[in-house]
């Protein structure tokens, strides 16, 4: 619903109106995989597996809200595509069979500049995730800690960052930046 509010921006996450035309949800087009700028790293509840095809529900397209269309699907037993596993193994187990979780996390491997990290626990469950950013591009990371920085859970956070950084080549320096969560205002 981007293109409804300003300012505009330009992206793409993939889904497009069905080869067979106009319908209530869109369909991830694999083939255009390229133009593709925004990923759903671990799915959503608005994503569905829908056999041949990946649907993603939309409000524009039904006026419905996205959580009544959920509810719907969910009562006739059609189940979102989301990453909900519970180790960091199984979790990319689920991420590897699927081809669109694989374009993301493939994706997210690749990406470089400035990284904003809101509300990432960094424990043992995100070594998926944390791992590429081991061995990644990002230059400078923002890392958001929550409460107390001197807390036993954001001292976590700190070293689990700091050991990204080390980890780098020096040809590669990962510049690592903390932040109060509370000033962020990300929900408004």
């Amino acid at each position: 619903m981007q293109q409804e509010v300003p300012p505009l921006i330009d992206f793409d996450d993939g889904f497009r109106e069905p080869n067979y035309g106009p319908a209530e949800y869109v369909t991830w087009d694999v083939q255009k995989t390229g133009e593709q700028n925004i990923f759903y790293l671990h799915g959503g509840l608005h994503i569905f597996d829908a056999g041949p095809e990946l649907q993603k529900f939309t409000w524009c397209n039904t006026g419905i809200a996205l959580v009544d269309q959920i509810r719907e699907s969910l009562e006739t037993d059609r189940y979102p595509l989301f990453v909900a596993e519970g180790t960091h193994d199984s979790k990319l187990d689920r991420i590897q069979h699927s081809g669109f979780l694989n374009r993301a996390y493939r994706s997210f491997a690749s990406i470089g500049g400035s990284l904003y990290i809101f509300g990432l626990s960094f424990g043992a469950a995100d070594e998926h995730i944390l791992r590429l950013l081991d061995n990644g591009k990002v230059k400078e990371a923002f890392i958001s800690l929550h409460g107390d920085p001197n807390s036993a859970g954001n001292a976590r956070i700190v070293q689990r960052a700091e050991l990204m950084a080390t980890r780098r080549p020096a040809r590669r320096p990962l510049t690592l930046k903390f932040f109060d969560s509370n000033s962020a205002a990300v929900w408004g």
